[in-house]
C-alpha cells in the first residue's frame, strides 16, 4: 500500500504549564494535568470503556518471559495480564496493586502490605503473601511474610517514603499453567494457548471484556493503524510522523525509559565520539544521560576478578529484535571498524553473560525499582566497563474517545484500573 507523508509534527511530553495550549492541538496529545491524574494520557472524552479493545504490537511476543518483558510488545501485554504487589506511576508514586492498603513499622525500618481481599489467580485460587515473597529478596532488604495476607519488606536503614520496591515487574505473580505456554497470573486479563495465535492474543475478563493483542501480519505497523487498532506504542520516528496525518488519533509522547550503552571491557570504556549517535537511528532519541548502572558498589553482586578470554574477532554483538541496537551496533562498527553482528535475544543474553566478544550494545530501563535486580539481570559479571550512547523513548498513537490509559513509571500504558 503507498501511502504519502506529510511534514513530522512536533510532538512533545508536555509540560504542566504548557497543557492547555497543547491540548487544544488536534492531533497532539500530552500527559494530564494533576487535577485529572498526572499520568492520564490526554486523548479526550471517554464516556464508557468500549467491551473489545485492540492493541497493535510491533514486535514479539514470547510467553516464556512473562512476567518480565523483554520488548515494548510484552511490556504492555504482561502488563495487563500480571500484577505486582503495587504499581508505580510515571510521577514515582506508589499505587495498589495486588496489595491495596500499608502502613510504616518502626520509623520506616519496616513496611507491612495488605493483599485486597479478592487478589486471585486466573483459577480462581487465591493469592497469598507466600507467593509474592517465595524465593524474592534483594540487597539492602528483605520480604517475609507474617501472615498469609500480609507481605513485610524490611530495611537496614529507615525509609521515610512509601518504598516502590514492590513494584519491580520482576515481582508480578506468576504459577505454571500444566496446559498452556502462558503463566496463569492474577491479572483482571487472562490468555491462554487458545487464545493466542500467530495474528494476535486474545485476553479476557469474567466479565466479558477483551483485548485484542495484533500483531502487523505484514511486518509494516502503519497496517494496523489503518486497520483501526485502539493503542499502538512505537520508536519508529516515521510510524509517528505517519499516525499524526490520521483523524481522530492522538499522538503523545511517553517518558524517556530507555538508555543504550555499550558494555566492553576496556577499562575506562571505549575511545570514541558518542556525539551525534541520536541521528543515526530511527527512534526519537537524545544524548545519553548517566544513569544507575553506573555505580553499582552496593549491589554485593559477585563479580568475576579479571575479564573473559576474547575470541578474538572484534565484533560489536546486538539483540536482533531492537532495531536501535541494530543500527547504533551498525554506526559503533564504522567508527571503531569492528563488525556488527546481531542475535536471537537469548543468545545474545548468553553471549553477553560470556563476555568473549568485543561489545555489547546493550538496552536498560532508564528507571528502576531496584537497581541491584536489573544489574543482576541485565548485566554481566564481568569486570565490563559503559559507554553511554543515547537515551530513546517511545509514542503512544491512540484513538481518540476509546478508553482511558495511564503511564506507569517505567513507561508501560495500560488501561486505568
Amino acid at each position: 500500500m503507498y501511502r504519502s507523508f506529510m511534514p513530522a509534527q512536533h510532538v512533545t511530553l508536555l509540560t504542566l504549564a504548557g497543557l492547555l495550549t497543547a491540548c487544544a492541538h488536534a492531533r497532539s496529545g500530552a500527559i494530564a494535568a494533576a487535577g485529572e491524574g498526572s499520568c492520564l494520557l490526554s486523548t479526550g472524552e471517554v464516556s464508557a470503556r468500549a467491551p473489545t479493545i485492540t492493541i497493535g504490537l510491533s514486535d514479539a511476543v514470547d510467553p516464556r518471559h512473562a512476567p518480565y518483558p523483554r520488548t515494548d510488545a510484552e511490556r504492555i501485554v504482561f502488563r495487563h495480564l500480571y500484577e505486582t504487589p503495587v504499581r508505580v506511576d510515571c510521577d514515582g508514586h506508589v499505587l495498589a496493586g495486588l496489595a491495596d492498603r500499608w502502613e510504616k513499622v518502626d520509623g520506616g525500618r519496616r513496611w507491612t502490605f495488605h493483599l485486597r481481599e479478592d487478589a486471585q489467580f486466573w483459577d480462581g485460587a487465591p493469592v497469598t503473601a507466600q507467593d509474592i515473597v517465595f524465593g524474592r529478596g534483594g540487597v539492602g532488604y528483605t520480604l517475609g511474610a507474617p501472615d498469609k495476607s500480609t507481605v513485610a519488606l524490611t530495611f537496614a536503614k529507615e525509609r521515610d517514603d512509601v518504598p516502590s520496591l514492590l513494584g519491580d515487574p520482576s515481582l508480578a505473580v506468576t504459577k505454571p499453567a500444566p496446559d498452556s505456554s502462558w503463566p496463569i497470573g492474577t491479572g483482571a486479563y487472562w490468555a491462554t494457548s487458545a487464545t493466542t495465535t500467530a495474528q494476535e492474543i486474545r485476553a479476557h475478563t469474567t466479565h466479558g471484556d477483551t483485548l485484542v493483542f495484533k500483531f502487523a501480519a505484514s511486518g509494516d505497523a502503519r497496517d494496523l493503524l489503518d486497520a483501526g487498532v485502539d493503542l499502538l506504542i512505537t520508536r519508529d520516528r516515521a510510524l509517528r510522523d505517519y499516525a499524526a496525518t490520521l483523524p481522530n488519533h492522538t499522538v503523545v509522547a511517553l517518558p524517556w525509559d530507555r538508555a543504550y550503552v555499550l558494555v566492553t571491557a576496556e577499562a575506562g570504556g571505549t575511545r570514541f565520539d558518542a556525539g551525534g549517535l541520536e541521528q543515526a537511528v530511527r527512534a526519537e532519541a537524545r544524548r545519553a544521560e548517566d544513569g544507575w548502572w553506573l555505580d553499582l558498589r552496593g549491589c554485593a553482586i559477585a563479580r568475576d576478578t579479571a575479564p573473559p578470554a576474547s575470541t578474538g574477532q572484534h565484533r560489536i554483538l546486538y539483540s536482533r529484535g531492537d532495531p536501535t541496537a541494530r543500527e547504533l551496533a551498525g554506526r559503533l562498527a564504522a567508527l571503531t571498524h569492528a563488525v556488527a553482528t546481531g542475535r536471537a535475544p537469548d543468545d545474545f543474553s548468553a553471549a553477553l553473560a560470556s563476555g568473549k566478544d568485543w561489545g555489547y550494545v546493550v538496552a536498560l530501563p532508564r528507571v528502576t525499582a531496584d537497581g541491584c535486580r536489573s544489574a543482576k539481570d541485565l548485566l554481566p559479571s564481568w569486570p565490563a566497563s559503559f559507554t553511554a550512547l543515547v537515551d530513546t523513548r517511545p509514542t503512544a498513537i491512540v484513538r481518540r474517545g476509546v478508553a482511558r490509559w495511564t503511564v506507569d513509571q517505567d513507561g508501560a500504558v495500560h488501561l486505568v484500573p
